[in-house]
């Protein structure tokens, strides 16, 4: 499978160290779960609020930050919007489930 985006990135710590971490892509599609599993349980549904807080992502602007990275990873096919009338979430497509499998 080719992924369109980096499963790494190089950042210097505020000691000044060199790290490697994972990317908020990497993150979200760890954290997402299938159409079928988060239908079958509201607590799977990937809601902004419930990825923001198993990714630890937070501070000002998290809410369009999240919706920026979704957005991009619907449009490589691996992540869906669901409006189910009462709330918004995502789930992974299929093609998001075998990278999660990758992973």
């Amino acid at each position: 499978m080719i992924i369109p985006f980096n499963l790494q990135a190089q950042v210097t710590a505020t000691d000044g160290k060199e790290c490697i971490i994972s990317t908020a892509y990497v993150d979200i599609i760890q954290i997402l779960a299938s159409k079928e599993l988060a239908q079958a349980d509201p607590e799977m549904r990937g809601t902004l609020d419930m990825i923001a807080e198993n990714g630890s992502f937070c501070g000002e602007g998290v809410d369009e930050f999240l919706s920026d990275v979704l957005d991009e990873l619907q449009d490589w096919e691996f992540v869906e919007e669901i409006d189910d009338g009462n709330s918004t979430y995502w789930v992974l497509t299929p093609k998001g489930v075998l990278l999660q499998a990758e992973l």
